[in-house]
């Protein structure tokens, strides 16, 4: 990736982020309702979670933070959406190594045996 790509995305985090804290302040202030941004930057579905909240929501501001996001994370260029060429050469990768009957996994591929890693928290 090249350094004024790399520049655009830290922007977009940034921006995201200081969006979530703002939605993360009024979602706890109107409807007493705490999320987690770390989360929220993570994971897809817990993101799309969250703005669906902020999407039923009949609260003007929350209502509009949660479509600022949703553009900056779901929208043509955003931070969740893969990269069409990378996700086309994983897929030739993996139609390669399917067709010659290769029985040793890539290296970057996960281990089946391992749990998933995946978010564990509580409410105080």
């Amino acid at each position: 990736m090249q350094a004024h790509h790399l520049v655009a995305a830290s922007a977009k985090e940034n921006q995201a982020f200081a969006l979530m804290s703002r939605l993360h302040v009024a979602l706890r202030r109107q409807t007493q309702r705490i999320i987690d941004i770390e989360y929220m930057r993570m994971s897809p579905d817990y993101c799309r979670h969250v703005l669906d909240l902020a999407a039923q929501s009949t609260l003007p501001d929350i209502h509009e933070l949660g479509i600022k996001i949703e553009d900056l994370y779901f929208g043509a260029n955003g931070l969740f959406v893969a990269p069409a060429g990378k996700l086309a050469a994983d897929v030739a990768d993996h139609d390669a190594s399917a067709q010659h009957g290769s029985a040793n996994p890539p290296h970057d591929a996960p281990v089946e045996s391992q749990p998933k890693a995946g978010y564990v928290g509580r409410l105080r």
